[in-house]
Formats: C-alpha cells, structure tokens, sequence
C-alpha cells in the first residue's frame, strides 16, 4: 500500500520495478537515462472541481507546501492479476519476460518534461511530419488500441505482387534486390519479377532541437489469441541481431561490427522477417523520387541526399566487339 512522503525529510523517492529488481539480481541492471513528469500537478484547480483557478501568487504555494505526494509506484495491479497471463492461467514457477511481452499499465507516464528552448519559439509545442514516400497511408488514430495508452497510430500497407514482363537484360541494376527478385528466363522469353512498394518513409520532428539521433525504432509482433470466443491482441517485441554485440558481459570481444549470419538468425529478430533501413541506407533515387513529388505539394521534405546531382550516361564497352581502328605497329 501506498504511503504519503513526509517532504521535510524526503524530498524524491526512487523504487525499482518488478522487472528492475530481476535485472539487478542478475547484474544486468545498468541505467542510462532519466526523465521528469508532472503528471501529479494540478497547475489549475479548476481540474479539481473548482470554479475558478485562484490567484497567481497562490498557485505557487498550494504546489510547493499544500499538495501531497505518494511513494514511488511500481505495480498497479492485484497479485492474482500479474500472476496471470493473457489466457489466464498462472505461471507455475516461469520467469516472465517484459522485454518481450510488455504488461498493459494504464498508470504509465508518456508527458516527459521536454526542454523549453525550442527552434520555434516557447509558445509552439513540438509535432510530428510523418510523409510515406512510398506505399499509402491507409489510416491513422490518436490512441494506440492494443496496448490502450495514448500513442498515434499510422497504419501502412506494404502490398507485393507479382508480375510478367518481357525478358531483356538490365545491364545496370539498381541493386541486389533487383536480381533476386526476378525468375530466370521462360521458354517464351518473359520472367516474373516481384514488385515491391516497401514503406519508405520520411519521418521529422518539429519545433524542437535536432540531435544526431532523434528517433529509436522498436519492432513487436501482433500475436491474436481466441481464448472463450474472444479475440485478443498482443505485443511480442523483436530484437535487432544484424551484427554481433561487441560488448559482452563489460568486455569488448571484437574491434569492429560482426555481421551475424543469416543461418544464426532466429524469429525473435527483425532481420528474419525484413530489413529496416536509415538516413544514408534509404535507396536514394527513390527517396529523390518521393521528395519531387511531395516538394511539389508544400510538403517541403528535407533530404539528406543531393538529389539535384546529374547522374552520368553510363557507357558500356563490347570487349568481344570489332576492332574499328587497328593498333599501328612498328
């Protein structure tokens, strides 16, 4: 049970979570970040049931020395709940791992308290620009309906088909990709090619600074159960395993990145199900491509690449052609 903090004699207080205390007792528990919220503030009263805010000079008071503070909260469920998963039998002396399957907490804090010095001005608050270069965007929610917190949603279709074409030769393929993804030659002289529209999409933070890294991506599988003619749906989270930790147990094993075979793979990594590509990996003709069109649109989506580059004739050479003019011996 929760209890009030005496604010005399303790100003913060800090508890580890369930899944905190597991990490620390096996020494994997090494934090790297922190964050403020506010979410316990009432700033106005009015919020309270109040019929007016109050004076100015109050306000400042009632939140410093009037307002009282609970102990730090780690569960926000009865026992009988965590002990059970989604189909509702108990776990019978197995570990949960919240790292794979994250728990529903309707308690949790997503409003972090940001900088105040942004590129806009104070009285902008930071947005999203998403634009889908490539594929559609087919629909979009304010709340993310699966874990049930307040996370917009942009639902894309990435759709593959496949298509017949006449057989002639690229000799200037754009990639890999563009060899592996077509038939040898039919009888009859077509092929069958894959065509892809992979979800390209350009993705800018607004109103706020711009740091190297802005963004963190994570990946979690939609699993749907049936359990008593109910269908629910939940998160499984995907790891990222191209390369091979260089860092084990605090030790550096290898000086630079190993790429991990693609037979080491397993389905809890991204890499067996697709590739995710970032800022200089995008294929940049079509990132050009997508940009023109937007640009066009006031979009005004910012690149990193150089798109107004002319790009060279290629030239190719028969070396098995006629000799057009003969070398002079002497």
């Amino acid at each position: 049970m929760a209890k009030f903090l005496n604010k005399k004699e303790q100003v913060f207080d800090l508890q580890l979570t369930t899944y905190g205390r597991q990490m620390l007792s096996a020494g994997n528990f090494r934090p790297s970040y922190y964050a403020f919220f506010d979410d316990n503030v009432i700033y106005d009263r009015q919020y309270a049931g109040f019929t007016s805010k109050g004076p100015q000079n109050d306000i400042h008071h009632r939140i410093k020395n009037t307002t009282q503070y609970f102990e730090g909260l780690t569960l926000f469920e009865s026992v009988e709940d965590t002990l059970q998963d989604s189909g509702g039998t108990i776990y019978d002396g197995e570990l949960l791992d919240p790292t794979t399957k994250p728990r529903k907490d309707i308690f949790r804090f997503d409003s972090v308290i940001g900088d105040a010095f942004l590129d806009a001005g104070a009285n902008v608050a930071p947005a999203w620009k998403v634009v889908a270069l490539q594929s559609k965007i087919t629909s979009s929610v304010i709340k993310d309906v699966i874990r049930d917190t307040d996370v917009p949603q942009i639902n894309i279709d990435a759709i593959y088909s496949l298509k017949v074409e006449d057989g002639v030769y690229d000799p200037s393929p754009e990639g890999v990709r563009d060899l592996e993804t077509s038939t040898s030659l039919f009888t009859d002289g077509n092929i069958i090619k894959l065509v892809r529209t992979d979800p390209l999409i350009y993705a800018e933070e607004l109103n706020t600074q711009l740091l190297t890294e802005n963004f963190e991506i994570e990946v979690y599988e939609v699993l749907t159960s049936i359990i008593d003619s109910v269908s629910t749906e939940t998160l499984e989270k995907k790891f990222f395993e191209r390369y091979k930790p260089q860092i084990v147990n605090g030790i550096m094993v290898s000086p630079t990145l190993i790429e991990n075979p693609e037979q080491d793979l397993t389905t809890d990594s991204v890499e067996y199900y697709f590739d995710v590509l970032t800022d200089a990996e995008v294929n940049q003709i079509l990132a050009c491509k997508g940009a023109e069109i937007f640009n066009k649109q006031s979009y005004y989506v910012n690149l990193d690449f150089d798109c107004d580059e002319v790009q060279s004739e290629e030239i190719y050479y028969d070396i098995y052609g006629t000799v057009t003019e003969p070398e002079i011996c002497d």
